[in-house]
């Protein structure tokens, strides 16, 4: 399995030491109902945690570099163990922090963030070894499943083939929130891993199915960006999809990439290439499936 350890490493910036220095790392904490909770890691990466009479529940572990920053802002919410730890998807972003919440909790993921995290990564020319065994996924899941934890049951689904094979959504119905990892970055273009089974049609695809399957009172947190509601997230899908008929029908046209970029097809949607993936990129990810 690979992964370009160039493009992850760079998608969000380092802006603080974390545990190795002397800056802590700047996690904010919003209440999004009764006992769940949102935490904006490093002004980039969302985690999501569920307490209650059962325990801790979290999703994702955004960066090893923000593992133990991380942990004790979760003990700040609440000072029970950790007793699940889901994991959306394979990217280190939310992977990362595997070894430092996943520790004495079951941990749950689709088989690609398995084999991911229990073999040895090549960051440029060094080779990373895979994370303890105890900070890989305990459960496998491909299709769905339930879990009854603190008074919900939640609904875990698997998407494949949108932002990587390997998608978990994670549905809190009696919180009305839905949490879509990296099927969502809020307000901006998407990356998608291809390299990883991610292919831009489908993702759009798969937003296109959480729309109609969830209800106008559900709110929608990403991996990346604010909380949707889903007139703002149908808005989101509406314009990416207005991006792939503009690049689809320059293509038919005759059109190539750099033809595109040249042109600014895309620079109607400007403010969505202000986070990671800009318009030349956006290009670059779409042109190969229009």
């Amino acid at each position: 399995m690979r992964i370009s350890w160039l493009i992850i490493s760079l998608m969000f910036p380092v802006l603080v030491l974390g545990q190795g220095g002397t800056q802590k790392t700047n996690i904010t904490t919003t209440e999004l109902s009764s006992g769940l909770y949102r935490l904006f890691v490093d002004n980039s990466v969302s985690v999501t945690v569920q307490v209650g009479a059962d325990g801790v529940l979290v999703i994702d572990a955004a960066y090893d570099r923000t593992g133990a920053d991380l942990k004790e802002a979760i003990s700040n919410i609440s000072n029970q163990g950790i007793k699940y730890l889901i994991n959306t998807h394979l990217h280190s972003d939310h992977t990362g922090g595997n070894a430092f919440i996943g520790k004495g909790a079951t941990i749950i993921a689709h088989p690609q963030v398995k084999e991911y995290l229990s073999n040895a990564q090549i960051k440029g020319e060094t080779t990373v070894p895979p994370p303890p065994e105890y900070a890989r996924p305990d459960i496998t899941i491909v299709g769905k499943m339930t879990l009854d934890f603190n008074g919900e049951t939640l609904e875990i689904k698997h998407l494949p083939g949108g932002h990587t094979e390997g998608d978990l959504i994670i549905f809190f119905p009696k919180s009305k929130l839905l949490v879509m990892g990296d099927l969502l970055f809020a307000g901006y273009f998407p990356y998608v891993d291809v390299e990883n089974g991610g292919h831009p049609i489908l993702f759009l695809n798969n937003v296109g199915w959480i729309i109609d399957h969830f209800d106008d009172d559900v709110s929608f947190s990403g991996g990346h960006g604010p909380v949707f509601n889903r007139k703002e997230l149908t808005e989101w899908h509406r314009e990416l999809v207005e991006t792939v008929k503009v690049l689809r029908e320059a293509k038919e046209g005759g059109m190539n990439a750099k033809e595109m970029k040249d042109a600014r097809l895309l620079q109607k949607w400007e403010a969505f290439g202000k986070f990671f993936i800009n318009e030349e990129r956006w290009i670059d990810i779409l042109y190969p499936f229009l």
